[in-house]
């Protein structure tokens, strides 16, 4: 039995990184705020550093200061636009195709 939550079950079971991304951007904000740490650890463990980037540029986004119209200031508005533009590229990747190494007749 896990001790850990449903939805980052999730994550730790996700087997590449595609399927990580496709995590990332559907997870709500709420929850990488409140499990930062474990998400973190789940992504480290696989090796998944653009996955840490990402949280980390959603989080000092979330956690930034706004203008006087409650919009994100251009650097983080922009740094998020990027970040969410490379989980997309990862998430909607084709993985390879696994070599075959089948043995052909002659």
């Amino acid at each position: 039995m896990s001790l850990l939550l449903p939805i980052i079950e999730q994550l730790a079971d996700a087997r590449s990184d595609q399927e990580r991304a496709a995590w990332l951007l559907w997870c709500p904000l709420q929850i990488l705020g409140k499990y930062e740490m474990t998400i973190r650890n789940r992504l480290h463990h696989a090796g998944f550093l653009a996955g840490i980037t990402y949280v980390e540029t959603e989080l000092v986004c979330l956690r930034g200061t706004r203008d006087g119209h409650g919009e994100l200031v251009e650097g983080p508005f922009g740094a998020r636009l990027a970040a969410r533009e490379a989980m997309w590229a990862i998430a909607s990747s084709t993985p390879p195709a696994p070599a075959d190494h089948s043995i052909t007749e002659v």
